[in-house]
């Protein structure tokens, strides 16, 4: 018998291509008793290993690799085992040492941690291995006389016996481990499964190393599969592979510590958890509905959800959250609604935890905690993206590093991914897996066998080249192990005790620790997740809300606006809702076009029912909805639960609300049966439907009314939505339409400056603000800040948007401004911005995008002038041993000669400067001139049929059809977006030679997809070009 003790998963990043549950299964089908998990000073895989090896019934031995120092420039490696649980949490505070501090680990420092566990030399390239390869008997005697001393249960690891070197120096180590009484044990080191996946894992070390597989400085090793027992009996002694059995049965870690507990929140008062929480819910509700007289109904619900929060030991979660809230307002920092099922406590609420009355809006406790089934509440907060740091930053200080982390995630080698960096390990040309990742559609979690069994073309290039198909199949094996590692987006946790004592942490980010398990282990361990997200549409009703403020002088409160703003609906109606949170994409405008929202309820609605399964609703909604008459309710006791969406089931809550109602079912129970049916539980479900009918029979239903609803049941249920969710989220929704109808200037504002940076979004916005009429003002030095300004009525564009102005130049021009006031003209500006290290081809962007318009020159005169101008500025430069000054009393100004300026160059310079067309697209007038009702290009996006644009051609690329014949594809743009046009060969013929880059044209064609116009008709329209400058 033999049991493999050193076996790397691929959480050993890029140097193992074995998954877990690979590892374990291998282990079984070859008879294993048991198997360990080894990786390298890591303990990613330790509890997916320990779920995989119950389910398998195999023993699971947990161990690390771990590298340590004896002495400056001597590095001893050993494979570290736990012998039981208490060597279980070593591993982790060893693995969380040597993962969050820099430091290295010495050889006391790891006996020390190591004191449960078993340590077994590795033969890696140690001193032990230097000693083995110098033949140093002496040397071998004292290190392991050294390792006697320092470690209580210690065995020596012969390593590699298929390399013949080694197997010859193995026999050392043999003979001076037996003259010493130290255990030898057979350690065969794993990394793939089989030897036919060596050469992927080749390939997989290439990548980790950034190499191709035939550099002959590529470390990797041969002969690194799961051997089997006949293969380990032939490469190892007998009593090794018995000392292997025996250090196996020595291994018991049972994983019965004790779980993690939240942290007690300390008031200043000194009275319990349970007594403050009340005392705040009481006087929150109070202050909520603004008198002393609470109605019956709240107190009933907030005496019940807080009998269950208590008993639960969700006391101090609450007060957690409260805490963290409260302090984020102190400092000012908008805070959403709410989020999710959160929306549905009434003690939330009460806590300003959210700002939804879940009385109000018929929302659901129990969807959000249900004390029938054991599980851990979960709030999500939405912060303004540009400030959730601080409140993690906050919960940080508070409650210490050891007890504050991120959630870990893994970046994996997905299908283009594998493609790239296997391709460039195996020496393929990069054109040409570029154009294979290409043919793979851009959808989530696409995988490489999908695209062979969807897509021909990619099928049939893979399967026309050998070079390619021996690329696939390298890939297909290494497709989905683990890149790198990485942040959940939003998931924090807490912990009373500190987190390695059931989880190992990670340093992945300066400040705060990660877990090393990912997020679906954590809840088991009794860490509860907190998500604090960062939400964009938060950050830019702040900005506007604070721009308000500073106009008026006067606290505004966006959760106060009234919910039926007239002006607000008409925008929503009109599809006026660019920017507008939830509310902006074409499939949500559309089904806006057809709802019509005329109350919040209908945005709500609109929300939830914009999701494929609803989606099939909508028809029979907006026909219920527009004749009352239509709607059927299954019996008169379900209209009061139905009838705000017209008799058809769009939440989750009605759902719930239902099941209690007919079938006799508390709100929890009525929770856990919506559960099982999005889970597809069918032997659950199979006793639900019993419970239902029978409840319902009880209640005076009969049983065919009851069967019919539970079918509606089972109809809506699998696509219903948490209403919680669909109203929290409507009413960010609302409030963004509420400031862009109400506010417009602010909100441009705030959303250019939430987009600085991306070309697309910010020409979209800009393009948007013209049809309102709202002036945009060109960038100016001495105007212009960092951000979009409102100047007046108008919108100043700037710096930081500009091309080639980024963060090291435009600080500069701005600080230089504040410091010694207004730039006076060229040659003042050129002087000083020079002084600030502003190189030439930042001043040239500059005086493109206009930002030196104020000095009253035109752009090509000041780029004419402009070596005069640094000439200029060289000479008033005085420089001594104490300071770098301007001294413009030195020379007289250089004159600047004016020169003519074309409106088309200046526009495309201006286009380079900023990516797209601000001050005015030479396209506009020449559209207005042939046809004021002409539609622009954006306007076409989603539009199929018949169409005439003028554009302007930007990029051409000649193809020939399979008859040889020449056609084009033409790549062109106006004022509002890009499209593409295909010119078939017969057109081609006739238009050729105005099928130029820059040239304007006139297209007459039919659009049958989005964003491409196949041409039945082309002409050539003339520019006029007059001088635009001074």
């Amino acid at each position: 018998m033999s049991v493999h003790l050193m076996v790397r998963s691929a959480y050993t990043l890029l140097k193992s291509s074995l998954r877990v549950e690979d590892i374990v299964n291998e282990a079984v089908r070859q008879g294993y008793d048991a198997v360990a998990l080894s990786d390298y000073e890591v303990m990613h895989g330790a509890m997916a290993f320990y779920h995989a090896c119950q389910k398998q019934g195999i023993k699971g031995i947990y161990g690390m690799e771990v590298h340590c120092v004896l002495s400056p420039g001597e590095q001893a490696v050993f494979v570290v085992l736990a012998r039981n649980d208490e060597g279980f949490l070593q591993l982790m505070k060893l693995s969380t040492r040597l993962q969050t501090q820099k430091e290295e680990l010495t050889i006391e420092e790891l006996a020390a941690y190591a004191a449960d566990c078993i340590v077994i030399t590795s033969g890696a390239e140690d001193v032990l291995y230097a000693l083995l390869v110098r033949e140093d008997e002496a040397g071998l005697r004292r290190y392991l006389q050294q390792l006697q001393r320092t470690f209580t249960h210690l065995a020596v690891g012969i390593t590699r016996n298929d390399s013949r070197f080694l197997a010859q120096r193995n026999q050392l180590l043999r003979k001076a481990a037996d003259e010493m009484g130290i255990t030898r044990v057979a350690l065969a080191i794993i990394c793939y499964q089989s030897a036919a996946d060596e050469e992927a894992y080749r390939v997989l070390c290439a990548i980790d190393q950034g190499l191709q597989v035939d550099d002959k400085t590529l470390k990797t090793a041969s002969g690194r599969w799961f051997r089997s027992k006949a293969e380990m009996a032939q490469l190892y002694e007998q009593k090794e592979l018995e000392a292997s059995d025996a250090i196996a049965a020595r291994c018991n870690v049972e994983m019965a510590f004790p779980r993690a507990h939240l942290p007690v929140y300390e008031n200043r008062y000194g009275v319990s958890s349970v007594q403050f929480l009340n005392t705040l819910c009481k006087k929150g509700l109070a202050k909520r509905i603004g008198s002393s007289r609470v109605p019956k109904a709240y107190v009933q619900r907030l005496q019940y959800e807080l009998e269950v929060i208590n008993s639960m030991g969700f006391t101090d979660y609450f007060l957690i959250v409260w805490d963290f809230i409260r302090y984020a307002r102190s400092q000012k920092i908008f805070i959403g609604p709410g989020r999710g099922s959160a929306a549905g406590s009434l003690v939330s609420y009460c806590l300003g935890i959210t700002h939804i009355d879940p009385i109000h809006y018929d929302l659901l406790f129990e969807r959000f905690l249900n004390p029938k089934r054991v599980s851990m509440p979960d709030i999500d907060t939405d912060f303004p993206d540009d400030r959730r740091q601080e409140v993690i930053d906050y919960v940080h200080e508070r409650y210490g590093a050891h007890h504050v982390a991120h959630i870990i995630t893994f970046n994996t080698l997905g299908a283009k991914q594998v493609l790239r960096d296997a391709g460039k390990a195996l020496g393929i040309l990069p054109r040409q897996i570029d154009a294979l990742c290409r043919m793979i559609p851009n959808m989530p979690k696409v995988t490489l066998q999908q695209a062979m069994d969807n897509v021909p073309r990619f099928k049939q290039t893979i399967s026309l080249s050998k070079e390619l198909t021996h690329l696939y199949a390298i890939a297909s094996q290494l497709e989905g192990l683990p890149r790198h590692a990485s942040l959940h987006a939003a998931g924090i946790i807490l912990s009373r005790e500190p987190i390695e004592s059931v989880c190992p942490l990670i340093r992945l980010d300066e400040e705060i620790f990660a877990t090393q398990y990912t997020m679906e282990y954590l809840e088991e361990l009794g860490l509860i997740k907190m998500d604090f997200l960062g939400l964009r549409n938060l950050t830019i009703i702040d900005e506007i809300v604070r721009a308000i403020e500073q106009k008026t002088g006067r606290p505004f409160d966006i959760m106060k606006i009234p919910l039926d703003d007239e002006r607000t609906f008409q925008l929503i109606r009109n599809v006026d809702t660019m920017g507008v949170f939830q509310l902006e994409s074409e499939g949500m405008k559309n089904l806006i076009r057809k709802i019509q929202p005329r109350t919040f309820e209908d945005i709500a609605a609109t929300i939830a029912l914009f999701r494929p399964g609803p989606m099939e609703n909508i028809p029979e909604y907006l026909r219920c909805r527009e004749n009352p008459a239509l709607v059927h309710y299954p019996h008169p006791s379900l209209e009061p639960i139905l009838k705000n969406t017209y008799g058809i089931m769009i939440y989750q809550e009605q759902v719930m609300q239902v099941v209690q109602v007919m079938g006799g079912f508390s709100l929890a129970e009525a929770d856990s049966m919506r559960k099982a049916i999005s889970k597809k539980k069918e032997d659950e479900l199979a006793k639900y439907e019993q419970m239902f009918i029978q409840g319902a029979i009880r209640k005076g239903y009969t049983q065919a009314l009851a069967q019919e609803v539970y079918g509606l049941i089972m109809k809506f249920a699998r696509y219903g939505f948490n209403r919680s969710h669909s109203i929290a989220y409507g009413m960010i929704a609302y409030q963004m339409a509420y400031l862009k109808a109400n506010a417009p200037l602010y909100f441009y504002i705030a959303l250019l400056n939430s987009v600085i940076g991306a070309e697309k979004k910010t020409s979209e916005y800009i393009f948007e603000l013209r049809r309102r009429h709202i002036d945009i003002l060109l960038p100016c030095v001495n105007h212009s800040t960092g951000r979009y300004l409102a100047e007046g009525s108008a919108l100043r564009f700037p710096l930081s948007a500009i091309k080639g102005v980024g963060p090291a130049v435009y600080p500069q021009i701005i600080a230089e401004r504040e410091e010694n006031g207004d730039y006076q003209d060229p040659y003042d500006f050129v002087a000083r911005a020079s002084l600030r290290k502003i190189n030439r081809k930042a001043l040239e962007a500059l005086i493109n995008a206009g930002a030196l318009d104020t000095f009253g020159y035109n752009r090509a005169t000041l780029l004419g002038a402009l070596d005069n101008l640094l000439l200029y500025a060289n000479i008033v430069r005085v420089e001594n041993e104490e300071e770098i000054r301007l001294d413009f009393s030195i020379a007289s100004k250089i004159p600047i000669t004016r020169l003519a300026e074309r409106s088309s160059v200046r526009a495309e310079k201006e286009k380079e400067a900023f990516g797209f067309y601000l001050s005015a697209h030479p396209i506009a007038e020449v559209r207005n001139a042939i046809d004021p009702s002409m539609p622009y290009l954006l306007k076409l996006q989603h539009y199929r049929g018949q169409a005439r644009f003028v554009c302007l051609i930007s990029f051409t690329k000649l193809h020939r059809t399979k008859r040889g014949d020449q056609m084009m594809f033409v790549d062109v743009s106006d004022d509002s977006a890009k499209f593409d046009v295909v010119v078939m060969p017969n057109l081609y013929a006739r238009t050729k030679d105005i099928l130029k880059k820059g040239n304007m044209i006139l297209v007459e064609g039919n659009i049958d997809r989005e964003g491409s116009c196949l041409a039945k008709g082309i002409r050539l329209v003339q520019q006029k070009e007059e001088p635009a400058g001074r």
